[in-house]
């Protein structure tokens, strides 16, 4: 099974890296990692934020609508602002590269708590989010921050591991 998952995982990567741009194919890249990372608990269903990008999350919610994550069914929501209550119950949150200022209040309202931290801006994950996503080469790149996975309570397989650069925070 790890393999087929890892085949799938590669095979995703490999046909999509030209197109990043596309929503559908973020979708499809977070969808996943998802796959790779370890949650401490989750409970009735798996909870994606989407921050202030509305087109987005219908969208994800469309493609992954008959998918589960971590065997779970998935809600999507759009986070609006650092005062949304939903931030609560969210086990994964994107930024987009349409994220504005206010995501520094966000980010630490939730930095310790079991949500992998997305964002379409690498150059965060040296500031304590979790993983970035950029193009290089056209090929889709991953950055981790293991140091700040890991103090939210989440492990990264070896497997996505392998395929990202790996940083610290920077002091």
């Amino acid at each position: 099974m790890n393999i087929l998952i890892k085949k799938i995982f590669f095979l995703t990567l490999i046909l999509f890296s030209t197109a990043f741009g596309s929503n559908n194919i973020k979708i499809t890249i977070i969808e996943r990692i998802t796959h790779f990372i370890q949650w401490p608990n989750l409970e009735n269903k798996f909870i994606i934020g989407i921050y202030q990008n509305e087109d987005l999350k219908d969208q994800m919610n469309i493609i992954l609508k008959e998918k589960k994550i971590q065997r779970l069914p998935v809600t999507v929501y759009n986070i609006k602002n650092p005062e949304d209550e939903r931030l609560d119950e969210i086990n994964l949150l994107y930024f987009t590269k349409e994220s504005s200022s206010s995501v520094d209040k966000i980010f630490k309202k939730i930095k310790n708590k079991p949500v992998l931290i997305i964002t379409d801006f690498p150059n965060d994950v040296y500031h304590g989010m979790h993983l970035g996503l950029y193009y290089k080469n056209k090929r889709i790149k991953f950055i981790i921050n293991q140091e700040a996975l890991e103090n939210a309570k989440l492990k990264a397989s070896y497997k996505i591991l392998k395929l990202s650069k790996i940083v610290k925070d920077a002091k």
